[in-house]
């Protein structure tokens, strides 16, 4: 592959090393799919096969992949849905049941100017899917940062970003402070933007709503801020921004002051080349902690290409990088768990699926509102709770000069028996504790933030 069209975006400009060189040769691939359709007997598949009544007693005469018959002890899917390797970039039902869903879920109120819908439709690439967010976040970082790179992110972050940017990639994360009076730091955001234009040229921002550890979702104004620093600053600079757009928790909101949707479809509205690159899957949004099973979708540009047959090119050539990236790590994404989804979706339909998680959502919202209150309850000023209004947490900050985070972490668990995760970085100003009222039961947070009162009362 050529990658005639991508080389003319400024996708491609702000690709690394590896994102350039990167590619899934179509050798045993294009051999294989080949082989489908003309060969009358197949020796290209890397899988066992076989007449199930050679291998299972009582079996019928179907050719299938060899399987152990006990699987079916434990579901009602198809030997077909669990036990061969997926697709590399994953089930085409399945990516073209995630777009329809990402549109979806642009549709404030179901209504959306028809403009902006067939920019959705037409101008976004097919999700690829990954082995989890976390396995897509680092092909995106891989895709785009160089060692010695420098991305972009908050001071508070999960701190799985700094083990794959830095430690992995060896990349580094220039942060800067998310709050000032208790409001987004726009002027951080510049500042930084400005700062990493100087030595690069391309600038890779990460972004989360709501935000790990925090809780954070901006309000209406505080992201007009956030897209209009951007739009200016690209103006300037003259460089591509791409945006990674962390939406592990996207559907959980419980405030109605703040933006009810992700900051990807504003950002994809934009002329500019602000490049947003949505990250999002079943872990939170689906309530399957354990499936593994993310997608990775870009926000492409109208002006990037002249005709359609160049938007088809240009998407294959995206497809075909991440899948080279997916190739050499992960192999292909759970088969099973891509099944689920599928049948979810066919049988329960996405306004089932709604129904059905807003009564968790509810649940949540509930103990949301409660650990708020009753951390307002606390009068003492040598702590304050950020800004949230969404996702799993809420983070306490906790004075240095009196409260070291881990100490007092520690200090919690053994005296009282509440278990938080502190965190503790005098380098990014920060020094707190993450608080995962997820998984509190409503009738124990009253007692739980009493316990912390009580901690910081004798530390």
């Amino acid at each position: 592959m050529e990658f005639e069209i991508i080389k003319k975006t400024p996708l491609y400009k702000a690709l690394s090393e590896l994102g350039k060189r990167i590619y899934l040769p179509q050798g045993v691939f294009s051999w294989a799919g080949r082989a489908k359709k003309e060969a009358e007997i197949m020796g290209t598949l890397g899988s066992a096969f076989g007449y199930e009544k050679d291998f299972i007693e009582g079996g019928t005469s179907e050719w299938l992949p060899c399987y152990l018959e006990d699987i079916k002890n434990y579901t009602k899917f198809n030997i077909n849905e669990i036990v061969p390797y997926s697709k590399i970039s994953g089930l085409e039902e399945l990516k073209t049941i995630w777009k329809n869903w990402i549109i979806e879920k642009s549709l404030i109120n179901k209504t959306v100017e028809k403009e902006r819908l067939n920019r959705l439709e037409n101008y976004i690439s097919t999700p690829v899917i990954t082995s989890g967010l976390t396995n897509g976040i680092f092909l995106c970082c891989s895709l785009f940062l160089n060692s010695g790179d420098y991305v972009i992110s908050t001071n508070k972050r999960w701190g799985n970003y700094d083990n794959i940017i830095e430690k992995l990639l060896g990349a580094k994360i220039k942060s800067f402070e998310f709050f000032i009076k208790s409001k987004f730091n726009v002027q951080g955001l510049k500042d930084a933007i400005y700062e990493v234009s100087k030595i690069q040229e391309k600038i890779v921002l990460i972004l989360g709503f709501p935000n790990n550890p925090t809780g954070y979702i901006p309000i209406k104004e505080e992201l007009k801020e956030i897209i209009n620093v951007l739009r200016l600053a690209q103006k300037e600079i003259s460089k591509p921004i791409i945006v990674l757009i962390d939406d592990a928790y996207e559907p959980y909101i419980y405030s109605s002051n703040v933006i009810n949707r992700s900051i990807f479809y504003d950002l994809h509205d934009l002329e500019e080349d602000i490049i947003p690159i949505k990250i999002d899957g079943i872990t939170k949004e689906f309530l399957m902690y354990g499936g593994r099973i993310g997608f990775v979708t870009i926000g492409l540009k109208p002006n990037w290409v002249n005709s359609e047959e160049e938007l088809y090119i240009l998407k294959t050539e995206i497809n075909n990088k991440l899948s080279g990236l997916i190739r050499t790590t992960i192999s292909n994404s759970n088969h099973f768990y891509q099944s689920l989804i599928i049948n979810l979706f066919k049988d329960v339909g996405t306004d089932g699926l709604i129904k059905k998680r807003d009564k968790v959502k509810a649940l949540l919202k509930e103990r949301y509102e409660k650990i708020n209150a009753e951390l307002r309850k606390i009068k003492n000023s040598d702590i304050s709770v950020d800004p949230n209004a969404g996702g799993f947490f809420v983070f306490v900050n906790l004075n240095p000069k009196k409260f070291l985070a881990n100490d007092f972490a520690d200090h919690l668990l053994k005296k009282y028996k509440v278990g938080v995760i502190p965190i503790e970085k005098p380098s990014d100003n920060i020094n707190g504790i993450r608080i995962a009222y997820c998984s509190i039961d409503l009738t124990q947070i009253t007692e739980f933030v009493n316990r912390i009162n009580l901690a910081l009362l004798d530390y």
